[in-house]
């Protein structure tokens, strides 16, 4: 899953949501020394996060979208899999979630800013742009999909074709739509047993 959706999969905690979008920067065992600097809610993030990846890289309903892709993106179809949920998240928002998706947003970017100082220096200005681009709203229109994809393809190590994928998307729309329907009510189920575990409001 990418952004949005670890987002929303972290409940109400402020440093829980924090944790979550911050694992992408957090190398080994959570409980490594380097880690020290982290409290218990941060650390459950980076947890919720392994947890999230992990059930979405074997799930049946993922697979089959990224089977679609395969052939033309190889590697990078699992990327564009989890950017196109983030679309069918924000399109759905209402399904999923009683928050204003604006409110959400807003809670998001205000607990990034709380705790700006746990951040690593080099993930500060992926947020600073989130926040300024306003990213998580731009996922329900096709043009920021794009622009995301753009993004990321300018990263990659090979050419991965990927700022071309939005054709795709509209390609194969209602097949991915019927499998994030399918899959991701699947997802907040499992993230609330581990919320639930451990002592966090459910979704």
């Amino acid at each position: 899953m990418n952004f949005l959706a670890h987002l929303f999969l972290s409940g109400k905690n402020e440093e829980l949501l924090v944790g979550n979008l911050l694992e992408d920067f957090v190398v080994g065992r959570v409980e490594h020394p380097r880690n020290a600097g982290f409290n218990q809610e941060v650390k459950d993030g980076i947890l919720l996060h392994r947890l999230i990846d992990s059930f979405t890289d074997t799930h049946s309903a993922v697979s089959a979208c990224k089977s679609v892709l395969y052939e033309k993106y190889h590697k990078y179809a699992a990327v564009l899999i989890d950017i196109f949920f983030d679309h069918y998240l924000a399109i759905h928002w209402s399904d999923y979630s009683n928050e204003p998706f604006g409110d959400f947003r807003k809670r998001v970017h205000v607990s990034f800013q709380k705790h700006w100082e746990i951040l690593p220096d080099k993930m500060k200005p992926m947020i600073e742009s989130m926040i300024k681009h306003d990213w998580l709203k731009n996922y329900s229109e096709f043009w920021g999909i794009e622009r995301a994809l753009m993004g990321i393809s300018k990263r990659t190590v090979y050419d991965s074709n990927m700022e071309k994928a939005t054709e795709d998307l509209k390609i194969h729309y209602e097949l991915f739509n019927e499998k994030f329907a399918l899959f991701f009510p699947e997802m907040i189920l499992k993230c609330n047993q581990f919320l639930e575990e451990k002592g966090y409001k459910i979704i």
